[in-house]
């Protein structure tokens, strides 16, 4: 009998023990801090967009978008963007406006309209504001 109770209690220590293992890992996986190494690609990164947005703005809105995704990769999330963007919703202080530039990029990437300025500048902020609150301190 007071085995079955040791083994019993054993048995509840283990799997509470994983559990908690497992969601330890699970919140740094989606911390809200990039590691060193990931927090300087994103800021050279972001730099070269900004470089480029000047003579090539349709370059840097698709460069700023996959920046995003990786960003997101990097914070745990897997799939496309967009189904990274429906998981990763809350992190965003304003989501409307990370999928109107996800818009404004698959506007660029797949079809052949006209953009104008002031959209490429609101699709860049936005992706900004969106790394911002990922933690990359743009």
């Amino acid at each position: 009998m007071i085995i079955q109770n040791f083994l019993g209690i054993m048995i509840l220590v283990f799997v509470v023990t994983f559990f908690f293992v497992f969601f330890l890992i699970f919140l740094k996986k989606r911390s809200s801090v990039f590691e060193d190494k990931t927090l300087q690609y994103i800021k050279s990164h972001w730099i070269r967009i900004i470089d480029m947005f000047h003579s090539h703005p349709k370059e840097a809105i698709l460069d700023a978008d996959k920046l995003l995704d990786y960003a997101l990769h990097k914070k745990g999330y897997e799939g496309s963007l967009g189904e990274k963007l429906k998981r990763a919703g809350k992190l965003f202080s304003d989501i409307n406006a990370v999928w109107a530039a996800h818009k404004v990029r698959n506007s660029i990437a797949h079809e052949m309209v006209e953009i104008s300025e002031k959209n490429f500048r609101m699709a860049l902020h936005s992706y900004k504001k969106a790394l911002n609150d990922l933690g990359a301190k743009l």
